[in-house]
């Protein structure tokens, strides 16, 4: 596999491997602070990850391009100032 074809499977892989990192740090803080700290709490945040995940990887993806664009608009306004 050349280099090219790595980078661009990376960067197919990126959002989804973000949105499972992501998904379960925001889980266990949610599930932290709506639960509390006790000895039930992993059960309770894998849970809530579980349901989080798969709704956290399509969104990953669907708004890509959006997310593209406006980060693409923004930095060239901020490129301006």
């Amino acid at each position: 596999m050349t280099p090219d074809a790595v980078t661009a499977r990376a960067l197919r892989l990126l959002p989804g491997l973000l949105a499972i990192g992501m998904s379960s740090f925001v889980a266990a803080v949610v599930t932290l602070v709506n639960t509390g700290l006790d000895a039930g709490l992993a059960g309770r945040w894998l849970r809530a990850w579980a349901l989080a995940c798969p709704a956290a990887i399509v969104a990953a993806y669907a708004l890509r391009p959006v997310a593209w664009r406006c980060a693409l608009s923004i930095s060239r306004r901020l490129g301006d100032g």
